[in-house]
């Protein structure tokens, strides 16, 4: 309890500013259907819902067409067995779900199952309100080989599953292939590298295929991401994996300054374009014909197709280097097990959790949604595999993901401070774009302020 006061203390007082999700912008919804309090707490309420069901509270940041997607896994779950009922509420974006979790913390009340963004990991498991669900598998016989390492990596802390991977993305590609075909470009063969991105851009600028070449939103993801496709680490211990971080690396081994300077370069040739921080505006240039190519989550490839009046093409993420360690970065979201006291209830989230990861419930999840199917037995299903008959992009993903290395550079940045870390990075940035600071000083700067916010946030847990 101790330390459970200390953190809520420290991060509730002076908490760490918050920053977009790891998914696309239309993941966290709106603000229909909010709720404002926990349904029971510590010692609260009997574990019986309706007869003699146990009932459990889910909360979930999916607005939209994937809360649908939400409900309806939950109705499926409901229907399965007649023992527990779960009840979704939604909570509106991600950062709204942290913050009202932190003040149900506090209170005293707090759900039974709470999806929270891959941002998040470093404070729920530092929190001390979650059972680690790892601690579930012996006991009820999970197979922990159900989810792909790579995946199951980022929730990982000191070899340990902490969450169970929901609903996952990564980036990757879009390219316009009417554009492409018009600019003498095989439709087929994406850029694999961003000297070749931009070698692309020129020839679809020059031959007036598309008024921009090249977008991409400035989200500090994707400097995760590219810092990662380089094989270094954003952060020292591994990037946490092996000690707590204590401060950025990307100072340090020149990864940071590689990506700022790509970037840098990208804008200043004259053929890529910036839409600014929000990341629908670039997808808008993107589905208007606006600008041949972009990166963004795979999570829009359902909306990108819908969306756009073109083929789209998709390629893995560009690399600013071929490496052999580099690779991809899961984001998302995950589904965590809180420690209410009350184990029957306790015991009837874990199966709902343990449900959403079976091949059945992944197969269809992925199909409403976009998101991966964590668990690979789901793309042998016959309507998942139908599915991805016809629509090969979505093989692109899962692809990607199969190919990149399973490293401490791929399994993310386990930081208490990444979402402050991610504002950070999109203040620079455009000094950067405008000239008034050099990469080398956004480095610099970044570098200064986040190594305060990480030694602020490990200074709360002593």
């Amino acid at each position: 309890m101790k330390k459970r006061n200390l953190i809520l203390a420290s991060l509730m007082a002076g908490a760490f500013a918050m920053a977009v999700s790891a998914c696309s912008s239309s993941d966290s919804g709106d603000s229909a259907g909010d709720t404002t309090a926990a349904q029971q707490s510590e010692g609260g309420e009997s574990s019986q819902g309706s007869g003699d069901k146990i009932s459990i509270t889910f909360w979930h940041a999916m607005g939209g067409t994937n809360g649908e997607a939400v409900q309806q896994l939950v109705d499926d779950f409901n229907a399965s067995q007649d023992e527990i009922e779960v009840h979704a509420e939604y909570q509106g974006t991600y950062d709204d779900t942290i913050t009202k979790l932190k003040a149900a913390m506090q209170s005293g009340g707090f759900p039974d199952v709470c999806q929270m963004y891959d941002v998040g990991t470093k404070f729920m498991a530092d929190s001390g309100f979650i059972i680690p669900v790892e601690d579930m598998f012996e006991s009820t016989g999970y197979d922990k080989s159900t989810v792909m390492d790579v995946i199951t990596s980022y929730y990982s802390v000191d070899g340990k599953q902490y969450a169970m991977p929901f609903n996952v993305s990564t980036p990757m590609l879009y390219y316009n292939k009417d554009v492409f075909q018009a600019a003498g470009l095989d439709p087929e063969t994406p850029p694999t590298t961003y000297d070749q991105v931009l070698e692309y851009a020129k020839q679809i600028v020059d031959s007036k295929a598309a008024p921009v070449g090249y977008s991409q939103a400035i989200y500090g993801w994707f400097f995760e991401q590219q810092i990662a496709g380089l094989g270094q680490y954003y952060g020292n211990n591994e990037n946490g994996r092996t000690g707590s971080i204590t401060a950025v690396d990307f100072d340090q081994n020149g990864a940071g300054l590689k990506v700022m300077q790509m970037w840098k370069d990208m804008m200043d040739s004259g053929y890529c374009a910036n839409y600014g921080t929000t990341t629908a505006d670039t997808q808008t240039a993107f589905f208007s014909g606006q600008t041949a190519m972009i990166i963004e989550s795979t999570a829009i490839l359902k909306n990108a197709t819908d969306s756009s009046p073109f083929e789209i093409g998709t390629g893995y993420l560009p690399r600013i280097e071929e490496t052999e360690d580099g690779g991809v970065i899961i984001g998302g979201a995950s589904l965590w097990l809180m420690n209410t006291g009350d184990q029957a209830k306790q015991d009837a989230a874990w199966k709902f959790i343990e449900y959403t990861t079976t091949p059945e419930a992944q197969a269809k999840w992925s199909m409403s949604t976009g998101y991966f199917a964590i668990n690979p037995a789901a793309y042998e299903q016959e309507d998942m595999a139908a599915y991805i008959e016809e629509n090969p992009n979505f093989m692109t993903a899962i692809n990607q993901l199969e190919d990149s290395p399973v490293n401490n550079y791929t399994a993310g940045v386990l930081s208490g401070v990444q979402t402050e870390s991610r504002l950070i990075f999109n203040e620079i940035i455009p000094q950067i774009y405008d000239g008034s600071m050099t990469p080398e000083e956004g480095v610099a700067d970044l570098a200064q302020q986040v190594n305060s916010a990480i030694e602020n946030y490990n200074a709360s847990l002593q």
